[in-house]
């Protein structure tokens, strides 16, 4: 049975004194009025046992008056939680909670925290929910929805409101609060025991305590609280021209489509009115109307091939023969209605419908037909545009506090060990576009340094494949895609040196026949076939297949590595990355008892996938290691600076973008900021023949850096 004591008054917390002072190993955990940096913590719990917690409530929703009361319990608040500086913390999402604590009690607790128990988790199995309930749920059995249902009625009944844009979950009953709040706790630290003792027998610990937590208490706490200045003015100006620009491309192509679609799409609004918006519409207009030649199929056309009992269409004749299949098959019945045996419901028979619903508009092929098309070069357009506006402009203007936006770093995003970001995402701010990154400017008196690693993932394929020839072309100054171009293409004589001013290169030389090496070398190597490759190349696919198996006769160390990497996950069920981050594939081990002998290319697109998976991970989650390595360096120079700088202690990283990191320090130190972050990106790892590259520059926002 738990014991959960909770605590109302400040004349009751010298028991809680007390056990945080005999106690080493504490979880901590806060509850909040919401996630801002104006939050305030309504109260706090602590537990250093798996059926013992105390919570401290601090503040109460009074349904009466409709308002937010303080206990006296806040008078103490600071000293309590002072208490927990030195302690060895464990929480879950402990950059929020510390972050919390911070804001309210300029208490720094990050330093502390030993373990976080949602990047363990996530660690242990990157594919499966790691919130804390959902843990609970499946460790130990507890019943997180019976408890969120009362929680949720008890908001509701107190006169707050629990959805996706409302949440106010600090209206519910104090003792409600109060009791799930302990039980966080408890919960925190009995995952904390099950998941170390995983965390041991998967012999992980080494790469957890190395990367993981090091990552989580430097660059992680700084991403997700430091925040980067906006230029509200000028987003407001980006604002206004990127929504003129929307509406004159939208207008623009309803002129030029109209006369096309006016059969079909004869109203001016409503169903009947043509939506360029609509993939399935976009679809009906070039394949059909037009009659251009169509790359993929949707999801519902892989399914409309499985029951016809064909293969996915590649060549020209296998497109036709599935319009032709799809045009003579309309309003069959190719799935009866059935019962779902968990609801009870019937669930809708499914017909064949008109083959544009089976027709997928691709990026690649749009890009290849806008040079036909004025209407589709301005959609392309116009498709930017409005994600830069719905994204980021409006993003940046929803989310931005004071004019500071702090978008959301999550460590545990992503199954390589990469951050991902949102709120908005920033970890993709378009790399060429400008007119974002122009609106993110420095503070007053500071300057941005950032340093992008040069060819990251290309260099660490390189080491990987221990082809001597894509190893030397770093060190020798030689174009990576160039090498493999030349090789390719035959093109011996031509130099390897990417040389604007030498026409003779064959990067200026041969462009296009570079850009197919640069396809073939991002993709082929992760096991991507001709059908797929063909578009991007502008190329038939026997053409296609014939480059591929060129660029691996030339580079059999690359085919290489590419099935070492399929046998790894076939034999083991999963890959690690060069310092030891597992990319679990435990159905790969069934490949061979089913499939025999059959050569990667003839396995079914979805197996294909499966053994892609371990060639992908070990090379970019290497890449991604690379990157947290080299920022939790950074952090640990800066700190060292700081204890006889000033303005080294206002030194943070701010941003990482793809293989950037950003950091934000006083204009006094830039050059010497500039130098310490090349040297520790270049320097932290090392590649045994391949040298890392970074050339850091320094700018009043993040346009300057590029």
């Amino acid at each position: 049975m738990e014991d959960l004591r909770i605590i109302r008054s400040k004349d009751n917390i010298q028991e809680l004194l007390d056990y945080i002072d005999k106690n080493d190993f504490i979880a901590v955990d806060t509850e909040t009025t919401g996630v801002t940096q104006e939050a305030k913590i309504i109260g706090f719990s602590v537990s250093a046992d798996v059926d013992l917690a105390y919570y401290v409530v601090l503040r109460y929703w009074d349904v009466e008056t409709q308002k937010l009361l303080d206990l006296d319990t806040v008078e103490v608040a600071h000293e309590i939680l002072s208490k927990l500086v030195g302690k060895t913390l464990i929480m879950h999402h402990g950059v929020f909670d510390c972050s919390m604590i911070y804001n309210n009690y300029r208490i720094k607790l990050i330093d502390y925290v030993h373990t976080d128990t949602m990047i363990l988790a996530h660690l242990l199995d990157e594919i499966r929910h790691n919130g804390l309930k959902e843990l609970g749920v499946a460790f130990f059995g507890e019943d997180a929805k019976a408890e969120q249902a009362i929680m949720k009625e008890s908001v509701i009944k107190n006169g707050g409101k629990l959805t996706k844009d409302c949440y106010e979950l600090y209206k519910a009953d104090s003792d409600l609060i109060a009791k799930y709040g302990a039980k966080d706790t408890i919960l925190t630290i009995k995952l904390f025991y099950a998941l170390s003792e995983q965390l041991l027998e998967e012999k992980l610990d080494t790469f957890f305590f190395e990367e993981s937590m090091p990552l989580l208490r430097s660059a992680t706490y700084e991403l997700n609280t430091t925040g980067l200045k906006v230029d509200m003015e000028r987003l407001n100006r980006t604002k206004a021209e990127l929504e003129a620009s929307c509406l004159e491309d939208l207008a623009f192509i309803d002129k030029e489509v109209y006369p096309l679609v006016k059969d079909k799409y004869p109203a001016t609004e409503g169903k009947k009115k043509f939506n360029i918006n609509s993939t399935k519409q976009l679809a009906w207009l070039l394949f059909v109307k037009l009659g251009n030649n169509f790359d993929t199929l949707t999801d519902a056309g892989r399914e409309i091939c499985h029951y016809f009992g064909i293969k996915l269409p590649y060549s020209l004749k296998a497109k036709r023969e599935f319009i032709d299949l799809v045009n003579k098959n309309e309003d069959t019945i190719y799935q009866p209605e059935v019962i779902n045996l968990k609801t009870g419901k019937k669930t809708r028979a499914k017909k064949v419908g008109s083959v544009s619903n089976y027709l997928s508009a691709s990026k690649t092929i749009l890009q290849m037909y806008s040079k036909k098309y004025m209407w589709l070069d301005r959609y392309l357009q116009y498709k930017k545009n409005s994600k830069i506006l719905s994204t980021y402009i409006e993003g940046i203007r929803e989310k931005a506090q004071y004019g500071i936006i702090r978008p959301s770093f999550l460590q545990h995003g992503t199954t390589s060990g990469r951050y991902s970001s949102r709120h908005p995402n920033f970890q993709n701010l378009p790399r060429k576009d400008t007119r974002v990154k122009s609106c993110i400017v420095s503070r007053p008196k500071k300057v941005f340094v950032g340093a992008d690693y040069s060819q990251l993932e290309p260099r660490v394929f390189a080491y990987f494949s221990q082809d001597e020839r894509l190893m030397n072309c770093f060190s020798s100054g030689d174009d990576f895609y160039s090498v493999i171009g030349r090789e390719v293409f035959k093109r011996y004589e031509c130099g390897l040196k990417k040389d604007e001013s030498n026409p003779n290169c064959f990067a200026m030389k041969y462009p296009a026949e570079r850009d197919i090496a640069k396809v073939v070398a991002l993709s082929a190597t992760y096991g991507t076939t001709a059908p797929k490759l063909a578009p991007a190349m502008s190329k038939e696919i026997n053409e296609a297949q014939e480059i591929i198996d060129e660029y691996f006769e030339n580079f059999p160390k690359v085919k290489q590595l590419q099935l070492e990497s399929h046998q790894i996950a076939k034999k083991t069920g999963r890959v690690t990355n060069l310092f030891g981050r597992p990319r679990r594939i435990p159905e790969a081990k069934e490949i061979d008892v089913i499939y025999g002998t059959t050569p990667h290319e003839k396995l079914p697109y979805q197996i294909r996938n499966t053994l892609n998976l371990a060639i992908n991970h070990r090379i970019q989650s290497t890449g991604a290691s690379i990157m947290n390595r080299a920022a939790i360096a950074f952090c640990l120079s800066r700190d060292d600076r700081a204890k006889a700088s000033k303005a080294w202690g206002d030194t943070f990283i701010v941003s990482q973008i793809h293989d950037e990191l950003v950091v934000e320090c006083p204009e006094e130190i830039g050059q010497e900021v500039a130098q310490v972050l090349k040297f520790v990106m270049e320097n932290t790892t090392k590649l045994p023949g391949v040298l890392l590259e970074t050339n850091p520059k320094i700018g009043k926002s993040l346009t300057e850096l590029k």
